[in-house]
């Protein structure tokens, strides 16, 4: 497979003796080492040593990423280094490293990615891995903040930080850091040979942070030995078209036409299809466990039928229209290239389209991205927005962003291994893409579902949005939500643990089990649990016992 040439240095062979590591845990011995750090293309923005159980003021924070309020959970005693690399005359990237004090690292490094369109880094996945003794590394991706174009419009080398190279940087930077730190060799072949700890490699990320691991698997397929990838953006430049896309479906902008659906009525539309189709795996509980498997005709939402009041039921042209919605995507040429939105989940992604009565869509990253990337067009809107206008901007590819390659060959054939999820409710990507994702890398490798599954395993959670959030029990160690639960720190019911035990052990996961907390706090009461399994296999209730405990869920 054809790879990308970084125009980064590679630095991982730099010798050790350049760096010392620390011999102590003070801030002196933290300060001491980052005054001594020099790696090409890099400068120390700042070096600090954080006590356990400390705040961290992040007053530098982006709007959208939270604001100059932020703050970060220091989660062991750690030495954080702050770094910006240059990737080309044109761009940078900021990276942090959080390394815990060497009696407390587990030999273990976890890169972390971003969501959206980057821009922020990803301290709660940071912060579970420090805590759990990793060395824990996060990058903005090469531009601030999470949301505008302004950092994307006419700067080609800062969207190839974006698209790939950001965390192929990350990585390279990041190892040669935590090598150095904790003193050990460049290679694990060299560690090994010199009786040192073997450093292990991991990544985990959500949804732009999966469509960047993918990406990473397929391009530099040594950077990590193994990958947590949530609700995957694969094919990302089609996920956020859709939304577009299905908003002009809707209606919209023509807000006053006679097909045009509102607001308001959408989240009676979903919950009609709940109702409709919930008991249909067995369980009434609010969810819709496969979406994929079932048909829903919105003529049964029109008025008059009585499933609707009649605030929110459907003229006969909205009926139209809401079916049209909930079709596949096709491109200009009429083959199918996007699943369609499933069913029961929420639509606000492209129904939240009016503010104060004008056409304003509240799923920015269309506007932003096809602005300052896709056509260099600060004053383009999408109101017009059509199946060309996604073909283009894959013609385009802006910073080879769509990151929809399922050549996992060299990545497979090195040993590595992938840990994916998804849940079934998840209203930003459709899950049906994570199903297609596997059976394309299936296809490519020319590998049956089981030679696949001993590098690749994909677990779809019903009742979990974008994420994590929803009706089920959706808590198995996400990336980007902290805390973990420091009572379920083990691999059947954390991820990344999973993970951990199949690269080091090759013990594959045969399951996961998510848990349901009392209002979603993570630690508190827990409400229900439920066992889920390696695609293709479906968790099903056994029909008898109680569905709020995981022994009750198998895998069929």
């Amino acid at each position: 497979m054809h790879r990308l040439r970084s125009s980064y240095p590679t630095i991982l062979l730099l010798s050790l003796a350049l760096t010392p590591s620390p011999t102590s845990t003070s801030p002196t011995a933290c300060a001491a080492f980052a005054s001594h750090l020099s790696i090409p293309n890099t400068t120390v923005l700042s070096s600090s040593h954080l006590l356990n159980r400390t705040s961290l003021p992040l007053p530098s924070t982006p709007a959208s990423c939270g604001g100059p309020t932020s703050t970060a959970n220091i989660t062991t005693d750690l030495c954080r280094l702050v770094l910006q690399v240059s990737t080309s005359d044109a761009s940078v990237v900021r990276l942090e490293a959080w390394l815990p004090d060497p009696e407390a690292w587990n030999a273990r490094l976890l890169a972390t990615g971003n969501g959206g369109i980057g821009g922020c880094v990803d301290y709660a996945t940071m912060q579970n891995a420090a805590g759990l003794g990793f060395a824990a590394l996060g990058t903005n991706a090469g531009h601030d903040g999470a949301s505008g174009y302004e950092f994307f419009l006419g700067k080609p080398e800062v969207l190839n930080d974006f698209g790939w190279r950001g965390l192929h940087v990350e990585a390279e930077v990041g190892k040669d850091v935590v090598r150095r730190y904790y003193g050990i060799s460049g290679t694990e072949s060299e560690a090994e040979g010199k009786g040192e700890v073997k450093m292990k490699s991991y990544y985990a990320g959500c949804s732009t942070g999966g469509r960047q691991g993918f990406q990473n698997a397929a391009l530099y397929p040594s950077d990590f030995d193994g990958f947590l990838l949530g609700s995957p953006g694969i094919d990302w430049l089609r996920v956020v078209a859709s939304k577009g896309i299905l908003a002009r479906r809707a209606g919209w902008p023509d807000l006053d036409s006679p097909a045009y659906v509102r607001p308001e009525q959408w989240p009676a539309i979903a919950d009609a299809q709940i109702r409709a189709l919930d008991a249909l795996d067995g369980v009434r509980d609010g969810v819709i466990d496969e979406p994929t498997a079932h048909r829903f005709d919105p003529a049964t939402l029109a008025c008059g039928a009585g499933v609707l009041n009649a605030s929110v039921c459907l003229s006969p042209q909205q009926v139209g229209t809401v079916r049209g919605v909930y079709e596949p995507i096709a491109g200009a040429s009429g083959e199918v290239v996007y699943p369609a939105f499933e069913l029961g989940s929420d639509t606000s992604v492209f129904s939240d389209n009016q503010v104060n009565g004008t056409a304003e869509l509240s799923y920015t990253i269309l506007q932003d991205f096809w602005r300052g990337a896709v056509y260099n067009d600060s004053t383009w809107t999408p109101n017009n927005f059509s199946e060309e206008d996604m073909d283009f901007a894959l013609e385009v590819n802006p910073g080879l962003v769509n990151a929809g390659e399922t050549d996992l060959s060299a990545f497979h054939a090195r040993g590595g291994r992938i840990i994916s999820y998804h849940g079934r409710n998840d209203e930003t990507v459709t899950s049906a893409l994570s199903e297609r994702y596997f059976t394309g890398v299936q296809s490519t490798l020319n590998l049956t579902i089981e030679e696949t599954q001993e590098f690749y395993r994909l677990f779809f959670l019903p009742g979990m949005h974008h994420c994590s959030g929803g009706l089920g029990p959706w808590s198995i160690g996400n990336a980007q939500k902290y805390p973990y639960d420091p009572a379920l720190l083990d691999p059947e019911h954390n991820a990344l643990l999973a993970l951990v035990r199949w690269v080091e052990n090759g013990n594959a996961p045969e399951v996961l089990v998510g848990t349901k907390y009392e209002d979603d706090v993570i630690g508190g009461q827990i409400t229900a649990q439920r066992t889920y399994c390696p695609y293709p296999k479906i968790s099903k209730w056994d029909g008898t016992n109680d569905t709020s405990l995981a022994s009750s869920w198998k895998c069929i």
